[in-house]
């Protein structure tokens, strides 16, 4: 089964709870999505979307018969020089639905939209490293351009790269 996708300017009201639950259950699962398991629903949803520029960044949610199970964030840069650019953000599949293809049908959907943006030529994106995210996103067409060891504290004796990628368009 395929999903299909809607992007959205803002997130609605009816959505965002949804949204909230998918990303939470995606961390509590092992996901490495801005958060660190356990985590509770109301640490995400507090934290969620408060950095999404209203009518600049794009939510792209992909929907199994109506009901959300992948999405991600395309951000806007918001500064001249990167106008040609967008950062991917928040990359989610919803556990049950890992395994079937979601995450790399997000990923070429996100190509897609931001193939309509007037003058956008990228694409680029961050992962955290010790997971083999860098696999999913080389498949994708992705390249590594970049890393800084030990960026990301996990836990007190936990380290891990943050990895840099980027597609041309």
């Amino acid at each position: 089964m395929a999903l299909t996708f809607q992007t959205y300017a803002e997130i609605p009201d009816s959505l965002r709870a949804r949204l909230v639950d998918i990303w939470t259950d995606a961390t509590n699962a092992g996901g490495a999505i801005g958060f660190v398991a356990p985590v509770e629903r109301e640490t995400v949803d507090a934290a969620a979307f408060g950095n999404f520029a209203v009518g600049r960044d794009l939510f792209l949610v992909g929907f199994e018969d109506g009901e959300p199970a992948a999405f991600l964030v395309v951000v806007d840069h918001q500064f001249a020089l990167k106008s040609h650019a967008r950062l991917l953000k928040t990359v989610v599949v919803h556990p049950k639905h890992q395994g079937k293809g979601y995450g790399v049908e997000l990923m070429r959907a996100a190509e897609d939209v931001a193939r309509t943006l007037d003058g956008v030529e990228m694409l680029h994106l961050t992962c955290r490293g010790g997971l083999g995210l860098e696999h999913f996103y080389s498949k994708c067409g992705y390249t590594e351009v970049g890393r800084i060891p030990r960026m990301l504290r996990v836990s007190a004796d936990d380290y891990r790269d943050e990895i840099y990628f980027a597609l041309s368009l």
